[in-house]
């Protein structure tokens, strides 16, 4: 009897070992932003009866980085359900929802949307000196619409928080939000007071989203060029700059102007190493339509056929039908 006490003592010493190795080796290669590698190594671990939240979050967020957001969402979801007190979890689960609410039809996104809320929500409450899951809180209320629990007073608040934690990220997300209440002079002498923030991305590229809404494409094109020129401090930085160039692609589309600008910008987004997967598409598709407007209609198809099958968002095989 002694002996298989050891024996399976022995047995739980190795299993504790062999998961802590892999979850070393996973989250290495989640660090790297080998994603892929990550997948390959998890997927044939998780099957519809894993409870384990760590191979669940691990590869649902390999799948959110690779672009599968409606599997990452599903996966995460699984992975709040057999750990809802890991912050981490609940944040990335709040990501893969959101940005599966992009992507879904009217009648899903709402339902998504609110439980991107409830996860980010989840993880500043469990996390609150977090200042990446705070962010992520705040900009919810101030992008968000009103019926999905968006509430801007309430974003307000939690920058003034936010900047105790971490200044340059709460005075950023006030500048967006002066700017989307159209506080321009508000928004000038924030500037004006945060010289940390004006050789950043992020300024530029908050109001050349402003200058968009408002169809001024050649001010918005403007201001994305500046922001796709700037160094790119960190994450933040990193990801403002490359949408930046995603969306100076996207305005010289709507403009019917500076096409070679917006082929040369879309180009960059592409080639990036950090490029966000989850944009890769639209952007291949709007270098498509630039390749159109300039007569390189081979350029174009050799895009948007491969794409109209790979592409899981419905909107999109919509729009390129539309063109083929």
């Amino acid at each position: 009897m002694k002996h298989i006490f050891t024996l399976l003592l022995l047995g739980v010493s190795f299993n504790t070992m062999a998961n802590t190795e892999l979850e070393q080796q996973v989250a290495a290669l989640l660090q790297q932003k080998a994603y892929a590698d990550a997948k390959a190594i998890l997927a044939p671990k998780v099957n519809s009866k894993t409870k384990d939240a760590f191979l669940l979050a691990s590869l649902g967020r390999s799948e959110l980085a690779l672009g599968d957001v409606e599997q990452a969402e599903k996966l995460l979801a699984r992975a709040v359900k057999a750990k809802a007190d890991n912050a981490e979890y609940q944040f990335w689960y709040g990501r893969a929802s959101c940005d599966a609410a992009q992507q879904a039809s009217m009648l899903s996104a709402l339902g998504l949307a609110k439980r991107c809320a409830k996860a980010f929500e989840q993880a500043h409450q469990l996390a609150p000196e977090n200042a990446e899951y705070l962010q992520a809180l705040a900009k919810y209320y101030a992008q968000a619409p009103g019926v999905a629990g968006g509430d801007k007073t309430k974003a307000m608040e939690l920058t003034k928080t936010l900047q105790q934690l971490a200044p340059v990220k709460g005075q950023l997300l006030e500048l967006e939000l002066l700017l989307q209440q159209d506080q321009t002079e508000a928004a000038e002498a924030l500037l004006a007071q945060a010289p940390a923030l004006q050789s950043r991305p992020e300024p530029y590229f908050l109001q050349g989203l402003k200058r968009a809404q408002s169809r001024d494409y050649q001010g918005a094109m403007q201001q994305f060029a500046l922001a796709s020129e700037q160094d790119a401090a960190d994450i933040d930085a990193e990801r403002s700059r490359l949408m930046a160039l995603y969306q100076l692609g996207r305005a010289t589309v709507l403009a019917k102007a500076e096409h070679q600008q917006g082929i040369n910008a879309l180009q960059r987004f592409l080639a990036d190493d950090n490029t966000p997967a989850e944009f890769t598409d639209w952007a291949q598709f709007r270098l498509a339509q630039l390749y159109l407007a300039t007569e390189q209609r081979p350029a174009a198809e050799a895009l948007l056929k491969p794409l109209q099958d790979s592409t899981k968002d419905n909107n999109l095989k919509t729009e390129i039908k539309k063109i083929l």
